[in-house]
Parts: structure tokens; C-alpha cells; sequence
């Protein structure tokens, strides 16, 4: 009986840990991801690594999911109740937290990607201690098992997709042209990038073009798209494109492994007498209670996170900016100082949790990335003052700032074209000063 439980789990923790290393796999290989990107092939390569891996992904939910469903629907007593319905309330945290990728909230800084994260592990706990607790029923097994087939035949697509991408790129090398409006590598070439592949180093890193060749930004460390930040895409940690090959290999290894396991799982389902086992109870009314103590397992939570202390702080102003207008400074009070000053309003739903956690992510690391109450634009050189007046111009008009989701509750933030060219004209005006 145990073994049979097994069949299912191992599987799925095999499924989860290909997805954890595929994701440590891309943040590492970023930089070659954008070095490489003009090999023939390499892109396309990525691309259906990523679309495979997704695939791996929803097929462990899909199974977390029908797990996670059959616990709740088990008639059982209140307190139990309660324990059974965890599965899906972690099952529904891990799907809040893919709707704030989709809908870019949360996304400036690690808001959603812990909230998801965190959330996919404790529901990965939560369905193997239920799965270990209670036999599937046989159409219930069915589709776990070709779920687990489907994801572990994905996660071997992504793994041999990534695993040949960087095989590629070790033998064709970088590609020879920068993806921008003008130049190549090396010397003499685009002024959006420091120097060749082989000299990035942790002061060397892609930026946006700005200005003409030969005016002296080559040589400057990075310091943007503010200071401290590198390029979005773009990690600071160096590691050799064999790693990645290597990584690929794994990744394929433990998919192979999954297929193995259900296919194991399979033949000894096959082979022994499967159990008459069925959902018990009223099913409305079990889904009724399974709502009740999932409501209850919300406010408990909400409760308790109300006790984390989230410090709402506005330090005094070091610099005062000369602002070119009135207009300048009032569109930028309107898009950007929350989070770029230590002007930031604080409304009510900045004191609840989770609403508290997010904004106070927001403005800190919005001051640490461009903080107009700390700088003082005399003590820039030309060359940065142009350089941090391009980076802005480039955000802003890209529509990454303002952020998604601080324009979704601050309508204010959500400025017209025209608005954009007047602030960014405005901004160059100030720093310029």
C-alpha cells in the first residue's frame, strides 16, 4: 500500500525539483542568455525549454490539485477538517501568487516570487502528507499518473532543449553583434555595452545605448538603470556556460527518473488489485465545510500576520532638488515620489498585512534604486547625470515605471504619452542643473 502511495510522490517531487533547477539555471544563465541570444538556434532552443518546463509545472499542479481535492471533500471532524483542507489553501496561495506574475503585481522586487515559491513548497509538504495518509481513488489514479507521464516527459524536453542551447553556444561562441540599434563588441563598437564577453566582470555589464561612441562612458563601472541595479535580466553572478550544459544534463537525468517511477508505479497498479476506494460522504456538503475551514484557516492567517512589524518610515530629506517647474516636480509627485523620496504617503492599507509587506518592498527598494531626497545632482559628473537621465527616460517610457500594480490603486500614476515626454524633458532639466 505504501509503495503504491510512493508511486505518485516520488514523481512529483521529482517533477518539483527539475522546475527549482531549471529556475536556479536561468537566473545563472542570463548573462549568456543574452550574450548567446543571436546564435542560430540558441534562442529557439530557450524558448521551447521554457514552454516544457511550463508544461512540467501545471501537470505537478494539475496532480497537487486532484490530491489536494479529494482530501478536502473527506468527511471528518472540525479540527481534522481543518488539516484536510490545507492542501488546497496552500494550492489556492500558489495560484494567488501566478496571478500577481500575470497581472505584475508584486514583480519589483522578490514580493511574488517568494509569495509563490514559498507557497508551491509548503503545498508540495501538505499534498505528500496527505498522499501518504489516504489511497486515490482508481479514475483518480489514472489521471495522477498521466499527469506525472505528461510532466516528467515535459521536464525531459526542457532539460535536453537547455542542455543543447549551451552546447551550441560553447561551440559557436558569443555572437558577434549586439542586438541594439548600432555596433558590435569590443572597442569602436555599440556604446551600450563595456567592453567583450570575455571582460565582463561584476563593473562590466550591458546597459542601454545613450549617447555617441567616444564620449567617455566606456570605462565607467555600471551604476543603472540606478544605482546599484543592474540590467533587468541580467545577474551578477559569472559562472561557465559548461555549468549550464551541465545543469541540462540533470535536469534530463531527473526527468528520466520521474518516467521510470511512474512507469514503475503503473505496472505495480496494474499488477495488484486495486482498492475499492471512493469519496465518502455528501460531496456538497463536505464542500461546504472543506469552504468553511479554508475560511478559517484565511483569517487565522491574516490574524497572524498582522503581528509582523513593517516599519513605515519618511528619514528627512538630505538634498533639495531644483526643479526645473512647478509641472515637473508635480508629475513627478504624482508617478514616482512614494517610492523614489522620502516623501512616501502612507495610506490605511499600507498597516494591514499582506498589503504592508508589498508596499514597504516597493519603497525601499524604490529608494534604494533612485532616491531624489539623497541626491544631489551638483555632485554628479556630466557623464552620469546623462547617463541616469537616459535610464529614467527608458523606464518610463517603456511603462515599467510607475509599476503595474501601484497604477492599478493610484489612477494619478497613470500618465499620457505626453505627460511621460513632459516628465522625462523635465527630469533631464533638473539633473542637468
Amino acid at each position: 500500500m505504501g509503495r503504491r502511495r510512493l508511486g505518485f510522490l516520488i514523481p512529483l517531487w521529482g517533477i518539483a525539483l527539475g522546475v527549482l533547477l531549471y529556475g536556479v539555471l536561468t537566473v545563472l544563465g542570463a548573462r549568456f542568455g543574452f550574450l548567446y541570444r543571436n546564435v542560430t538556434g540558441f534562442t529557439a532552443l530557450q524558448q521551447v525549454s521554457r514552454w516544457a518546463i511550463g508544461v512540467s509545472a501545471l501537470s505537478a499542479l494539475g496532480v497537487a490539485a486532484l490530491v489536494a481535492g479529494i482530501a478536502a471533500l473527506r468527511p471528518a471532524s472540525w479540527p481534522r477538517k481543518i488539516l484536510l483542507v490545507l492542501p488546497a489553501w496552500f494550492l489556492f496561495l500558489t495560484f494567488l501568487g501566478l496571478l500577481m506574475f500575470l497581472l505584475q503585481i508584486g514583480t519589483v522586487g522578490p514580493f511574488a516570487a517568494l509569495w509563490t515559491v514559498g507557497s508551491a513548497l509548503l503545498l508540495l509538504i501538505a499534498v505528500t502528507v496527505a498522499g501518504l495518509r489516504m489511497d486515490l481513488p482508481s479514475r483518480i489514479h489514472k489521471w495522477v499518473q498521466a499527469l506525472l507521464g505528461l510532466g516528467g516527459a515535459s521536464g525531459l524536453v526542457a532539460g535536453l532543449s537547455l542542455l543543447l542551447a549551451f552546447l551550441l553556444a560553447m561551440a559557436r561562441g558569443p555572437a558577434p553583434a549586439f542586438a541594439g540599434p548600432r555596433g558590435s563588441f569590443g572597442p569602436g563598437g555599440a556604446p551600450g555595452f563595456l567592453g567583450p564577453p570575455e571582460t565582463l566582470g561584476e563593473g562590466a555589464r550591458a546597459v542601454p545605448p545613450f549617447g555617441t561612441p567616444g564620449e567617455g562612458f566606456r570605462g565607467e563601472p555600471f551604476v543603472g538603470p540606478f544605482p546599484g541595479r543592474p540590467p533587468e535580466g541580467l545577474g551578477r553572478v559569472r559562472v561557465a556556460p559548461s555549468t549550464m550544459a551541465v545543469g541540462g544534463g540533470i535536469l534530463s537525468a531527473l526527468a528520466i527518473l520521474v518516467l521510470g517511477a511512474v512507469g514503475w508505479s503503473r505496472r505495480r497498479w496494474s499488477a495488484e488489485a486495486a482498492p475499492a476506494v471512493e469519496i465518502e460522504g455528501d460531496r456538497p456538503r463536505e464542500g461546504l465545510r472543506a469552504l468553511g475551514a479554508g475560511a478559517m484557516v484565511s483569517l487565522a492567517a491574516l490574524l497572524i500576520a498582522q503581528l509582523i512589524p513593517v516599519p513605515r518610515t519618511n528619514p528627512p530629506a538630505r538634498a533639495t532638488i531644483p526643479w526645473d517647474s512647478p509641472q515637473t516636480q508635480a508629475l513627478w509627485q504624482r508617478a514616482c515620489a512614494d517610492c523614489h523620496s522620502n516623501e512616501t504617503r502612507w495610506p490605511w492599507y499600507t498597516a494591514v498585512a499582506p498589503a504592508s509587506w508589498l508596499a514597504i518592498l516597493h519603497v525601499n527598494e524604490g529608494r534604494q534604486a533612485l532616491n531624489l531626497s539623497e541626491l544631489d545632482p551638483a555632485a554628479l559628473s556630466p557623464a552620469r547625470k546623462a547617463r541616469l537621465a537616459e535610464e529614467i527616460a527608458q523606464v518610463i517610457r517603456n511603462g515599467s515605471m510607475p509599476p503595474a500594480d501601484y497604477r492599478l490603486i493610484h489612477p494619478e500614476a497613470r500618465l499620457t504619452d505626453l505627460e511621460k515626454e513632459l516628465l522625462i524633458q523635465g527630469l533631464w532639466e533638473t539633473l542637468s542643473r
